[in-house]
């Protein structure tokens, strides 16, 4: 689909599809293209508007600014806590309702715990310096605060943290975060805590199955805030069912009004395993160009408020085919975002649906983790056991 309103494109990356356009341009950064080189190659091979290559390109330049410190030695470890409190009707993610956790809490972070001793291992074995620690899921604040005590610290013994940059810890859910539980984060030396509100209106939270109001997104940030936690980053979707232009607007003045160091700027996307796509949700024209609208309305908004953008990726049957970017101030980008898209870093994954990539020059190979949260603890052993050829991999380099 691809069609115009005033002078602005719906649909403005052309032909190009993939999860990681920025990649290209910042390969062709380093290959010592100008921008003129990258313009027309873009321009010509898949008729790409001015504002995207413009767009990626800055995203490109930050992104090799901030990562020129990665060694080869370093890496990220991702771990996975599959529980939600309730499932959005945009998501497609592997999670666990809250209503099962208390059945299967226990027995997945026992499996997790093993999971991180054979990483912690590897990681010893290979001399790895860890860089990133990221919990996501999922929401991992879903779990108790004693719950996340002993995973925190679990991970804190477990892996050489001296040389860590980040500590990120996904609290999407605003009714999941508690004092206590920021206490705990802060204990263990988290340094990212993302609080996900997705928008600032209770009609469409409860549309998009959301059981927390407006007023524990306010209470959740002056939380984190209290508790001293260094970076707070918060995510908006563009083209939530029936919100328009004015409601967007509403959202991304409110969140930033809050001052958090990140925003992370998604566009609806209609995914194959979500609520909206088994209920025959079809975005219209109107759809499109109501979230083309709202992105062209978020950027300028972004650099008038001093964020910079410093990572971007696409998703399938995203509104108007456009992006997802995550913005930060000065200083506080989140480096495991850019090393996972831009591949840059090997990625230890721990948990259910996790993905290992593994890195070496002109190579690149991912291990995967079962999707199934009774089908991982089934197979536990055979998750660890998967994790053997990453001593095979990087013997040959």
């Amino acid at each position: 689909m691809r069609f115009m309103y005033g002078n602005d494109i719906v649909n403005p990356w052309g032909t190009l599809y993939g999860v990681r356009p920025v990649k290209r341009v910042a390969d062709m950064l380093r290959a010592g293209a100008d921008e003129g080189e990258i313009y027309r190659f873009l321009r010509e091979k898949f008729e790409i508007s001015d504002i995207k290559i413009a767009l990626s390109i800055a995203i490109a330049r930050k992104e090799l600014e901030l990562t020129k410190a990665i060694s080869p030695k370093d890496v990220a470890i991702y771990l996975d806590i599959p529980f939600c409190p309730t499932k959005c009707a945009y998501c497609s993610f592997v999670s666990m309702s809250a209503e099962r956790l208390k059945e299967f809490a226990e027995p997945y972070l026992a499996a997790i715990y093993k999971e991180i001793d054979t990483v912690s291992k590897i990681v010893k074995d290979l001399s790895f310096t860890v860089r990133s620690i990221y919990i996501g899921g999922g929401t991992p604040t879903t779990l108790l605060a004693i719950e996340l005590d002993n995973l925190l610290y679990k991970l804190r013994q477990s892996f050489d943290t001296e040389g860590l940059w980040e500590f990120t810890l996904e609290a999407g859910r605003p009714d999941t975060i508690t004092e206590q539980k920021l206490s705990v984060m802060k204990k263990h030396g988290v340094t990212r805590v993302s609080i996900n509100p997705q928008t600032i209106h209770e009609k469409t939270l409860i549309k998009i199955g959301r059981k927390h109001t407006t007023e524990d997104i306010y209470k959740a940030v002056s939380l984190a805030k209290d508790a001293g936690i260094p970076i707070l980053n918060m995510d908006v979707i563009a083209g939530l069912p029936d919100e328009t232009l004015t409601d967007f607007v509403h959202t991304l003045e409110s969140v930033a009004s809050l001052q958090p160091e990140n925003i992370t700027i998604h566009t609806m996307s209609i995914k194959r395993a979500s609520r909206l796509k088994e209920e025959a949700f079809t975005p219209d024209e109107k759809n499109h160009l109501e979230a083309s609208k709202m992105l062209n309305f978020a950027y300028p908004f972004m650099k008038e408020h001093n964020y910079e953008g410093y990572y971007l990726y696409r998703q399938k049957n995203t509104l108007g085919n456009l992006e997802n970017t995550g913005f930060c101030l000065d200083g506080t980008a989140c480096l495991y975002n850019i090393g996972m898209m831009q591949e840059l870093m090997p990625i230890m994954g721990i948990g259910v649906g996790a993905v290992t990539k593994l890195l070496r020059p002109g190579r690149l190979e991912r291990i995967f983790n079962v999707n199934d949260v009774l089908e991982y603890l089934n197979r536990q052993d055979e998750m660890r056991k998967r994790k053997d050829y990453i001593y095979e991999f990087y013997a040959e380099s």
